[in-house]
């Protein structure tokens, strides 16, 4: 499937105006708030929890067209939550910009504000007392996940993402609640000193007992962390990978990512690089010829099968391929692309758009102006569906 630069910088903008679109509902985006308004990437919601005997708050941030389909998703947590410039709008600004391109899939975001982080998080207390991790983990299992599961459209599978002390946290739930992550970004659990034997125990135990299906893990280390030597620590961490290299634990997929030079305060957990690495071969091979849906649907079939949950085609994907088998005059093919997009994706700016323009290369007037229609009805200053229809000759 190749595609001109200058026509993919087309498809694009039409993705970018139908964000906006489904981002400010029947409105036209500058429009559709007011000043002085906040500005929002999700909402908060509170969870009582039995086993803390505390309310928990979360955030919650919802794929763009979550509002507009019947499809489910993925899940990704983040410790930390309360971070919100921090760590959530960081994840938040990955996952959409990848899931846009079609590199990953979109995910439902969940952020897990902090209450007594080294109580929850560590094996150990930071003053040496026994942590309470045992219980946080059985509230994140046994009542967070539910509720997620309970009140939103979720896929079965879990990504954990856990800065600072939460990369502790990451490390023991894999090895005690196997099954309870598919995959985790990791701080560099061995940054704790008291915490450094319990956690090296947990990773041989999930050495010796790997998960049955595939997890993937990452763990970012450095030697610094602003003026703070984390030498010994990030030892630690590269001496589980070459432990993980000699073991060859079958579904364990392990990178420690090692930035000798690191002299942030808050060093990088690198979550855009793991995430393209957990999903390193979902994007549709660029040059792979298609001759209609099947060649498509089929590679997401076996990407299904890789992950262990049902892969939804991206949007952008199917009009990429859908232009250009219209473009090759393949109109058959291109226009059963466009209904498919229009099948898991209703209010698809590009889906309605695509078929205008390939019913009015068929001279079918009538199909044409409907969904040019059906464009104003998602974007009313859509200026292309306005010309088509006066040039139609429709109102």
């Amino acid at each position: 499937m190749r595609h001109g630069k200058s026509r993919i910088r087309a498809v694009l903008f039409l993705a970018a105006m139908s964000s906006a679109a489904s981002a400010c509902a029947q409105q036209p985006f500058d429009l559709a708030r007011q000043d002085g308004e906040d500005v929002a990437i999700g909402i908060y919601r509170r969870l009582h929890s039995d086993v803390l005997g505390e309310d928990r708050l979360l955030l919650v941030c919802l794929p763009r067209d979550y509002g507009d389909s019947s499809l489910r998703y993925p899940v990704l947590f983040v410790l930390y939550g309360d971070q919100i410039r921090g760590y959530f709008a960081e994840a938040v600004h990955v996952v959409s910009r990848l899931a846009g391109e079609g590199s990953m899939p979109d995910c439902i975001i969940v952020g897990v504000a902090n209450v007594d982080r080294y109580r929850d998080l560590l094996p150990v207390h930071r003053d040496g007392r026994p942590g309470s991790i045992d219980a946080f983990l059985r509230f994140f299992a046994e009542e967070l996940v539910p509720f997620i599961e309970a009140g939103y459209r979720t896929k079965d599978y879990r990504i954990l993402i856990g800065p600072q002390a939460g990369g502790a946290f990451g490390l023991y739930a894999l090895a005690e609640r196997p099954g309870l992550f598919d995959a985790c970004l990791l701080e560099n659990p061995f940054a704790s000193l008291p915490n450094r034997e319990p956690l090296m125990a947990r990773a041989e135990k999930l050495l010796a007992a790997p998960p049955a299906g595939r997890v993937f893990v990452q763990i970012a280390c450095v030697d610094r962390q602003g003026s703070n030597d984390l030498t010994e620590a990030a030892g630690l961490a590269l001496r589980l990978r070459d432990r993980y290299a000699q073991a060859a634990p079958p579904g364990l997929e392990l990178v420690v990512r090692h930035d000798a030079d690191n002299e942030d305060f808050i060093p990088p957990l690198g979550v855009k690089e793991g995430l393209r690495a957990l999903f390193a071969g979902y994007a549709f091979p660029e040059g792979r010829v298609v001759r209609g849906l099947a060649d498509i649907t089929g590679h997401y079939a076996a990407l299904s099968e890789r992950y262990g949950f049902a892969v939804d085609v991206p949007e952008m994907t199917l009009t990429l391929a859908g232009d250009a088998l219209a473009r090759r005059g393949d109109l058959d093919a291109a226009e059963a692309i466009f209904h498919h997009i229009l099948e898991i994706y209703p209010n698809s700016l590009n889906g309605h758009w695509q078929l205008a323009n390939l019913y009015r290369r068929r001279g079918d007037r009538e199909r044409a102006v409907y969904r040019c229609r059906r464009c104003l009805e998602i974007m009313p200053n859509m200026p292309p569906a306005r010309r088509m229809l006066e040039e139609l000759g429709a109102r």
